[in-house]
């Protein structure tokens, strides 16, 4: 079971790679996104500064309306064709750790969702998801951080 709790996050500068895509093709959205977002950025001089993420700009959709990408800092507009800089939001929020593979997220945003419920406390339809461990190893210990903004 997740432990969730409510933090203040900053307002951050992204660069990102937006798309649809199909929930069947999402890995390998994630995997090409994240190489091109890199290689932009380095191209760009700038600096990637936190990890990467998957923000999702509307909930429970076929296709996915999808952001991947990296805070960064030293790079602005369009460092690409694809590649966008943008300002992620900040605010209030609701976290929580997810320990385990990609495919059993679901279990913690339904966890998450119950105990929004439970403290009178609504999202938004855009949330975030940060890749705290590399997809390697052990799938058990892969942990990722989902995010939900409060409004």
């Amino acid at each position: 079971m997740s432990t969730f709790e409510i933090i203040e996050v900053p307002i951050a500068t992204v660069a990102v790679v937006r798309r649809e895509v199909p929930l069947a093709e999402m890995t390998e959205f994630f995997g090409s996104a994240f190489e091109q977002v890199a290689q932009a950025v380095a191209a760009a001089q700038g600096a990637i500064v936190g990890p990467p993420f998957g923000w999702y700009h509307g909930l429970d959709t076929d296709p996915v309306d999808l952001s991947a990408g990296f805070p960064v800092s030293g790079v602005a507009g369009t460092p690409d064709a694809q590649v966008r800089v943008v300002r992620r939001p900040g605010g209030r929020v609701a976290v929580g750790m997810h320990v385990g593979p990609y495919d059993q997220l679901e279990r913690t945003y339904r966890e998450l969702e119950s105990w929004l419920g439970e403290h009178g406390l609504s999202t938004g339809e855009e949330m975030w998801e940060e890749y705290l461990s590399l997809p390697e190893g052990d799938p058990a210990t892969w942990q990722t951080r989902v995010v939900a903004p409060l409004v």
